[in-house]
């Protein structure tokens, strides 16, 4: 977050698991070119519908459990879109919509959340997030355990509901597009590392370079921001700051074109991966 948490209308249920935070729409510069909502918006949208019940509701008693040297940070997640969220902002002329988050799984050192963003005017689920969080001591740099009686709390919240994240050996093909990026102060978050959303639009916009080049993609010829995403899977595997030169690589899926997978490196680090679905039909552009 770069902006201090007003004091937003928020619900929150007597076991600090359930939170519903109601926010009163979007902003002109929340659009992306192509006259829908920017997918990286899309990110801040739901980190938002998690910073505001942790800020202003002490959800999950996240105030008993932050300190200086003590805090949670995500390792990644699985974003599941509506194909109407694409054309809800073209529908209404605004778009007052709301976050429910569940606490739904918890670890020793980590937990699993899941988030709905849902059109207030509608009532309709237009988008999913699956959110795992690790609990991170700052002095060591390394995931602990969570305290025992925050574990005891919540030990029947175990589901079947699951977010493995893939941190497995990543192997970039030598075909694969690169495009350069640098870190700039207005993509920090207040931890002083590179925002969550930021890779996703770094992501966004090697795709789109992609798409203009030589080689361009099988499937997706057009624009990529013509193309509704129906699925997005994150990982965040180091931190990165102001400053740092990234490089994203994007190549197509072998079996399936309209699937697109990201790496970012910085130097000879991995520090973000993704995968992403998109609708093999473009949108109309407004």
């Amino acid at each position: 977050m770069a902006t201090l948490v007003r004091e937003y209308v928020l619900n929150i249920d007597n076991d600090q698991a359930m939170a519903i935070s109601h926010f009163p729409g979007i902003s002109y510069d929340d659009y992306d070119r192509a006259g829908g909502v920017s997918p990286w918006k899309i990110c801040r949208m739901f980190e938002a519908g998690r910073t505001v019940p942790f800020y202003q509701g002490n959800f999950l008693y996240s105030n008993d459990l932050t300190s200086e040297n003590n805090r949670f940070y995500v390792l990644g997640g699985d974003y599941y879109f509506d194909s109407c969220l694409w054309e809800v902002t073209r529908k209404y002329h605004y778009f007052p919509y709301r976050i429910e988050i569940n606490l739904i799984s918890v670890g020793q050192s980590s937990l699993t959340l899941r988030a709905l963003l849902i059109n207030s005017l509608d009532n309709k689920e237009v988008a999913t997030y699956y959110g795992k969080l690790v609990y991170v001591d700052q002095t060591t740099n390394r995931s602990q355990e969570l305290p025992y009686w925050f574990r005891k709390k919540y030990r029947g919240k175990d589901t079947f509901e699951r977010v493995r994240i893939d941190f497995s050996d990543y192997s970039v093909p030598k075909n694969a597009y690169e495009f350069k990026t640098l870190v700039t102060a207005s993509d920090i978050d207040h931890n002083g590392h590179t925002n969550q959303a930021s890779y996703v639009r770094y992501c966004m916009d090697a795709a789109a370079s992609a798409s203009r080049g030589e080689n361009s993609f099988k499937r997706l010829t057009q624009d990529i921001c013509m193309y509704p995403i129906l699925k997005m899977t994150t990982a965040y595997r180091n931190e990165t700051v102001m400053g740092d030169k990234l490089v994203t690589s994007v190549w197509e899926d072998d079996l399936s074109p309209q699937i697109l997978h990201f790496a970012i490196h910085c130097g000879d680090k991995l520090v973000y991966t993704s995968t992403i679905k998109f609708k093999s039909t473009p949108c109309s552009k407004l």
